[in-house]
């Protein structure tokens, strides 16, 4: 908020996909960037299409950190385009925080399901 970043709403595609956000959340970047105004960026995507981004800011002195979610399941797999962890400054498998001891317990109050209930509440 410091930085003057504005809250913005992208249509949806009809097929449920985001239509242009990769391109809002450049411009945005790079106006903030150019108006001097963040020294850091982190990219929350392991989007390959950032890289382009993460070069330009990288241009015009800013750090990108891009920060990731890798993983296998059998409904889904994620893995980070590699072009994207090497163009930026730092990156971080935020996944691996599921499997440290010392940050297990935080990882899935953060990003797990909670429990559903399975006692009725009487009213």
């Amino acid at each position: 908020m410091h930085a003057g970043i504005e809250v913005k709403y992208a249509p949806m595609a009809p097929n449920g996909h985001e239509k242009g956000v990769d391109v809002a959340l450049a411009i945005d970047a790079m106006e903030k960037a150019l108006e001097g105004k963040i020294d850091v960026a982190v990219l929350v995507s392991c989007d390959g299409e950032l890289m382009p981004l993460a070069r330009a800011l990288m241009k015009h002195g800013v750090r990108v950190g891009v920060f990731y979610f890798e993983y296998e399941s059998p409904q889904r797999n994620s893995t980070a385009n590699q072009r994207l962890l090497r163009a930026c400054n730092y990156s971080f498998d935020v996944g691996s925080l599921a499997n440290h001891p010392s940050t297990v317990e935080v990882f899935h109050s953060l990003f797990s399901r909670p429990p559903q209930a399975t006692a009725e509440v009487a009213l």
